[in-house]
């Protein structure tokens, strides 16, 4: 299981290009690694940062279909201070107010295993019930949800 929640864009622009797009939008501040990475991150109110890197989703397995395979980018998301709890929340406060800004439709997911929510322009916001996962076991309940895949993305 991963110690970060990750929000997944259904995009194929490249990361640093999105992230100059949707960071202004929910005061996150783009920053550039040595290797070309793209870190997004933003201050807590209380103390810390709430932030991550900005990738292309490699984990896409044709053998295993899942939810997450037709989105082609992800933001790896964790905190700099305090636990897993506040992890979570601010994880969850993020994801909604890029719900309402986000160009594309996004998905959170609790470590690699939970699906928790989705968003897009046509159906708003939708939080799934506890202990859905974006695998084959669960499909009935995300399948509705899941945006078609891109032209040219393999998803």
């Amino acid at each position: 299981m991963s110690t970060q929640e990750h929000v997944y864009f259904h995009s194929l622009r490249p990361p640093p290009d999105f992230a100059a797009e949707i960071a202004p939008a929910v005061g996150l501040t783009v920053i550039r690694g040595g290797n070309g990475e793209t870190f997004l991150s933003r201050p807590l109110p209380e103390s810390g940062a709430v932030g991550g890197e900005l990738h292309v989703n490699d984990l896409a397995d044709p053998g295993e279909p899942s939810f997450l395979d037709v989105f082609p980018l992800v933001l790896d998301l964790g905190i700099t201070a305090g636990d897993r709890g506040r992890q979570l929340a601010e994880a969850r406060a993020l994801f909604t107010e890029l719900a309402g800004v986000c160009p594309v439709a996004i998905a959170l997911v609790r470590g690699y295993d939970f699906l928790m929510g989705v968003a897009d322009r046509g159906t708003g916001l939708v939080w799934f019930p506890e202990n859905v996962t974006p695998y084959a076991e669960h499909r009935e309940t995300w399948l509705p949800f899941r945006p078609d895949p891109i032209a040219g993305s393999g998803g």
